[in-house]
This record gives C-alpha cells, structure tokens and sequence, in this order.
C-alpha cells in the first residue's frame, strides 16, 4: 500500500542500523583516535583522573581495553536520552561541564569510538540522581554487540537489556571494550602513548592534579606479548624515578633547552606583541611587534598564543642542546632523531591538542617546501617545535572536522596559518639569519666573481719569476700575463650567461603580469576577426544589415588596433628581459625604461588602487649601456613594492618615480608610501636569500643590484619618513 493509499501527507527518515557503524568507521579513523575521544569524554565528565587498561592478548577479535574515571557519571535517563542517541546536540548547546570545564566533544561520537575499538561493550556507569544530592543510581548495560547494528534492518529495531545493580557510593563510569578491530601491536601502542602526551599542551605543568591521564600496559610481558607494556609508559626499570606515579602520562616538556626562543600572541586584529630569545647567544630577550591585516578569502581566527623553540641542526648546535636537555652526551644523528620525533607546530584548544597538528610528519604550514625555495634563510619543520593555542570555536571560527583530524579549509584556518607564517617569515627567520651571519655561523657569500677575478690576477706568480733565472723571467711573465688573460675571458663568459640567467628569474616574476594583460586583446582579436570572417562576403552588399555591419565593423577595426598596440607595447617592454645575448652597450632613455616596467605592472596597479607619479629633469638624457640592466633593477623593486602596498593594505597607496641628472650619471628613486622596512634590516636587504616574505626567495633585491653593477651602477636604500625609497644611479657612459 503507498503512502497515498495510506491518506499520509508527511515522509520521514528510517535510519537503518548499520548507520552506527558506517558513521563510527567514517568519523573515527583509527583506535589511537577512538581512544583520545574517550579520554576527552572523561574529561568533559569532570573526572579527576581517566585510565586506559588494555589487556591482551592485542591480535584482532580478542583483547580487552577498559576505559575508567571517576566523573559525574550518567544515571539511566542520561543514558537513554542522552548517550543512546546519536550526534547529540547536549555538549553543543552546554559548551561547559557542571564544574565549569570548557567541553572537548560537541560532535556527539563517543559512542562510536568504541564501536570502533571493539565488537563488544560492557558499559557501567554510577551518577548521583537528580535532586537527590546523596543518593547514588549505578546503571549496567552488561552486554552490547556492534555487530548487531550490521544484521538488524532499524536503528528502533535494536535493543539492549540493562541493570540497575546495587549503586556504588561514588560516582564514574567504566567501559570494558573487547574483541578488537584491529591489531594493537607494539608499534601502535608506542603511538598510543605519544599521541596521549601530546594530548594536553605542555603548557599546562605536568604536576597539575585536576585531570591525569593514565595507560596502564602491564599486563602486556615479554611472556604473552613478546614485549613489556610498562616499559612504553615508565621506561625501563633501571630508569625508573623514585615515588613515580606508575601508567601515568607526562606531556613532553617544553624544549627551553632550544637556540631561538619565540612567545606572544596574536589578538583577534592580527597585531602580534611578544618576544625572541637567542639563546645560543645568551642574548637577552628582544620585543618584536608585528601587524598582519586581514587578507581577502581570510575570517578572523580570535586570539592565538604562539610558542615556538627552534633548533639549528650543525652537529654541535643540536649536540649541545640535547645535553641542556638533560639528555647527556649523545651523537649527532641520535641527537636529530630525538628532534625529528619531537619536531612540529602543534595547536591547542582549551590545554588539548588538535590532531594531527604537531605529528612530526605533519608539516601543515608547508615548512619544508618553503625552506626548499631559500635554504639559508627558512626554517625547516624538523627545526622547530612549537605550540599554538586557539579560542574556542565560537570564539575562532576554527571548525574541527567531523573525522576530528584537523580543521575545516575555511577562512580563519587560512588565517591562523598566515599569521604563523607572517610571524615567521618577517620577524623570526630574518632575526635568526642575522645572528647566525653576524656571529659567523651561517657566512655570506662573498661576490665570486670578484673574488675569481682578483685570483685570475695571479700575483702570486710575481714571487715565483723572481726566482728564475733572468733568461727564463721574462718568458714565464708572459705565459702567467696570457693565462691571466684568458682567464678573465672565461670569467667574463660566466658572468653573461648569469646575466642571462638573472634576467630570466625577473621574467619569471612579471610573466604572470604579462599573460594577465595579454589574454584580454588576444581574446578580442581572437572572436572579432572571426566575426569579420562570417560577415566578410555580405560587407559590400547594399541593404540595411550590411550597412550595420559596416559599422559595427569600423568599431572592431578600431578595437583591433588598440589590442595590436597593447600586445606590441608589452613585447616591446619585454624585449630587455628577454634574455638574448647582451651584445654590445647602446644608448636608451631612462624614461622609457620606467614607462615601460609601468606597463608590465598596469593592471596591478589598477587592482590596487596605487597612485603613481612620474617626473624627470628636462636635461635627462640617453644613457650608453645595457638597458635590461636598467629594466630588471627596476622591475625587482617595483614588484617589491607592489606586495607590501598590498599586504599590509595601505590607504591611499602610492608609487612615484623621480629622475634627476648630475654630470657624470642619472638617479633614478622609486618611493612607495609602504610602512617601510624594518630598521635591524636595512643592512642585510640586498643579501642573496633575504626575503621577509613568506613565500620569497630573497633573490629579488639581489639580482637588481648585481644587474646594476654589470653596468656600473649602485641601488642604495634611501633613508626616508614615509615608506622605502630605493635609489638607483647609473652613468652615462660616455
């Protein structure tokens, strides 16, 4: 009979049975998972302590895992209204437990973790009843089979028998899991253990006494499992402290024993207040500030507290730092292996961790890939470990998933990872470079060049002439003069072709520019010759449709005239990039060198609402050299300026071009009304791999200066009130 021969107006869900487990599998994605979601379940109970027991033997099918605290407990009513239903909205609504702890769960899955861990649950809880402050209810649902859930058609159709034993005089709850899943093998309990200590932030001191976990493996021997359980939790027990308090787990200390020290914090405005310690130089701590603007597809994330200890990794470095750990004396590569294990950023909310920030395998700001780009200059993942504290979600908008691996790809997610990586890329890492070149350890690059080319000198040969007879002397000067000379030919080689290389790298940052302003006139010369193709044979007819086509098309000619002439500005403006053979110096104007960079970077200049102004003596005249130098000197600083204009999201932002002439060259300044570079940075800015970007290569600021040298020209950074001023300067040369 359907449902309209039935006289029913309204449909409604019949979930099936075996929803409980798909939804359990999906939501849970493994038992170390399964397990922190009980703990926080005894957590959000109030318990003082929970204990996880788990008893071989840990082949799947058999084994036992009992989780037990001493919590408020559930009376039956709770656990029919509450516990028997799935996805429940309690904690959500709640948001604190009767004790005024903020609640970890809000997804309602505790019930699926342990459908996940096992087939069986014995659960037995003890709660004082509602009203009856001294009166005790102890509730016994001594047998529960997930597997049930797969043979029976409803969800309504599945039913277990409870007890209502005597009632303990105390209240908390056990669940005896049994017949596992999946394997607990060694492997996987040594997992168990470090996800339970990097459970709770080791910000929260190890001793505190309101809520201690505890992995009890003793039952795990030699004897039935081939290995001791208690050794995972206690260590050996040669190693053992006195009064230690045995199965309990201890949050990995905080790794003060590190190089660089960083701590602050973010407000919900994105301003960043705290401070650095170099402690390898046994420096004092130095207050950095910082201010990141919220960006376009970004959400404010509330605020976030930042703790970071990074490592340098040389042998003595990393050596020195395990011994102040109070690891004794150990090997380099055993030193970065205790490091590699430890390694990460890992983010907390209300003293838990977030997985799986913080895994040692899981790089989520995309260090590595970072470092890869400007290895003298990043920080790698296995060089730091740090901790990141979080608001709450109402607070942050920072969404865990379902599965409860990680936040939701939103838009405070994308924030809070800009903001480390800001913190890091503008303040850190640029602060730990200078220590590191200033004291010696990381040394710059001297100009190999330059240094090639005094050693092509070979004054070292004047001393070994003089030592040969006088027949012999002045042959062998002649044979050193000739090598010398050529010599400096192949040096001069080299430097053409990085020449080359150097001018490709500033094509590669104004391509996309190019293809951007490109693709709109190729387009339109694209579709409107085809139209002109369609209409051709009917142009010359006399009636009223040819005579509008013949309008129309002496728009399209106009049109394709105005896209022909951008495509030909911007090839034109090309041409010095391009990357051909460098040939012999000619004369160029300045000023076109400037309009034409202006052009390549039209269209984000537009975007950005950045003014520009550009004025030039009248007695400016052409320069004999290289105007590719010119051009990719100038081309480097104005990209520059372009981001920062935009990242820091500057009001009225502007960009001004300023030649002036003396006798001998002309000075060209490029000012931007920024908020200017930092002043311990000044110095170091034109170093190759010196970026405060977070993404940059350092390679900018580098290749216009070396671009300017192979012309004879300088670029100096110009003190100013207002922004950065860059001022170039090259001869007339002739």
């Amino acid at each position: 009979m359907t449902l309209e021969e039935k006289g029913k107006q309204e449909l409604t869900f019949n979930p099936r049975a075996r929803l409980i487990r798909t939804i359990g599998d999906r939501l849970i994605s493994g038992p170390e998972t399964a397990v922190i979601e009980l703990i926080k379940n005894s957590h959000d109970a109030d318990s003082s302590f929970v204990r996880v027991t788990i008893i071989p033997p840990l082949d799947e099918g058999h084994g036992t895992i009992i989780v037990e605290d001493d919590g408020h407990g559930m009376t039956l009513e709770d656990i029919e209204v509450r516990w028997m239903e799935p996805a429940t909205t309690d904690k959500i609504e709640r948001r604190q437990s009767p004790d005024g702890r903020t609640l970890l769960g809000s997804k309602g899955i505790g019930r699926f973790a342990t459908a996940r861990l096992g087939r069986y649950l014995d659960l037995e809880s003890t709660a004082l009843i509602s009203g009856c402050p001294s009166q005790f209810q102890t509730t016994k649902i001594p047998y529960i089979d997930w597997n049930v859930f797969d043979n029976v058609r409803y969800l309504s159709d599945v039913k277990f028998k409870y007890e209502l034993p005597e009632p303990h005089n105390f209240t908390g709850t056990r669940l005896t899991i049994s017949g596992f899943r999946e394997d607990w093998t060694q492997i996987r309990l040594n997992a168990l253990h470090t996800e339970m200590r990097r459970l709770v932030s080791p910000l929260d001191q190890a001793d505190r006494t309101d809520f201690k976990i505890y992995l009890d493996l003793s039952d795990c021997t030699k004897e039935n499992t081939g290995f001791n359980g208690s050794e995972i939790v206690n260590g050996p027990l040669s190693q053992r402290k006195k009064n230690i308090d045995l199965h309990r787990i201890q949050p990995f200390p905080l790794l003060n024993s590190c190089d660089y020290e960083v701590s602050g914090m973010f407000t919900a405005d994105g301003d960043f207040s705290g401070k650095i310690t170099i402690h390898r130089g046994e420096l004092e701590p130095r207050e950095i500030y910082l201010s990141v603007p919220l960006a376009e597809a970004e959400r404010p994330c509330g605020l976030v507290l930042v703790q970071l200890f990074i490592f340098d990794r040389e042998s003595a470095a990393i050596q020195r730092s395990m011994s102040r750990a109070g690891m004794g004396k150990l090997g380099a590569t055993k030193a970065r292996e205790i490091l590699d294990q430890v390694s990460g950023i890992a983010i907390y909310r209300d003293k838990f961790r977030i997985r799986p920030y913080g895994d040692s395998d899981h790089d989520w700001l995309t260090l590595d890939k970072r470092r890869v780009q400007n290895p003298s200059m990043r920080i790698g993942h296995n060089q730091v470990s740090g901790i990141v504290v979080i608001d709450d979600e109402q607070d942050s908008g920072l969404v865990e998933r379902s599965s409860r691996e990680g936040f939701e790809e939103n838009g405070s997610f994308r924030r809070l990872r800009r903001l480390i990586e800001e913190i890091l890329s503008q303040k850190v890492e640029p602060i730990r470079r200078d220590f590191r070149e200033g004291t010696g350890i990381g040394k710059r690059e001297p100009d190999i060049f330059k240094k090639a080319h005094t050693s092509a000198e070979m004054k070292w040969a004047d001393g070994v002439t003089s030592s040969l007879p006088k027949d012999k002397r002045e042959k062998a000067r002649e044979t050193v003069a000739q090598e010398s000379k050529k010599l400096h030919g192949y040096l001069k080689e080299l430097e053409e072709k990085q020449a080359v290389l150097e001018t490709k790298v500033t094509l590669g940052l104004i391509l996309g520019e190019v293809m951007h302003e490109g693709r709109a006139p190729i387009a339109f010369l694209y579709d409107e010759t085809s139209r002109l193709s369609r209409w051709w044979s009917t142009l010359f007819e006399i009636n009223e449709e040819s005579e509008r086509r013949r309008q129309e098309g002496v728009k399209i000619l106009r049109g394709m005239r105005v896209s022909a002439e951008k495509l030909r500005d911007l090839l034109r403006a090309l041409s010095p990039l391009a990357g051909g053979k460098r040939g012999v110096p000619v004369y160029y104007n300045p000023n076109e060198i400037v309009s034409s960079t202006l052009l390549l970077y039209d269209r984000r200049i537009k975007a950005g609402g950045v003014e520009t102004s550009h004025k030039a003596d009248l007695d400016v005249r052409d320069i004999l050299g290289f105007k590719e130098d010119l051009s990719t000197a100038i081309a480097n600083i104005v990209d520059n300026a372009l981001f920062w204009l935009d990242h820091h999201q500057m009001i009225k932002p502007k960009l001004s071009f300023r030649l002036s002439t003396n006798t001998k060259g002309c000075t060209i300044d490029i000012s931007d009304n920024g908020r200017g570079i930092p002043e311990e940075f000044k110095k170091i800015i034109f170093d190759v791999g010196f970026s405060l970007k977070a993404s940059g290569t350092g390679l900018g600021l580098s290749i216009a200066q070396e671009a300017l040298v192979r012309s004879n020209g300088t670029i100096t950074l110009v003190d100013c009130e207002v922004g950065a001023t860059f001022q170039i300067w090259v001869p007339y040369g002739d």
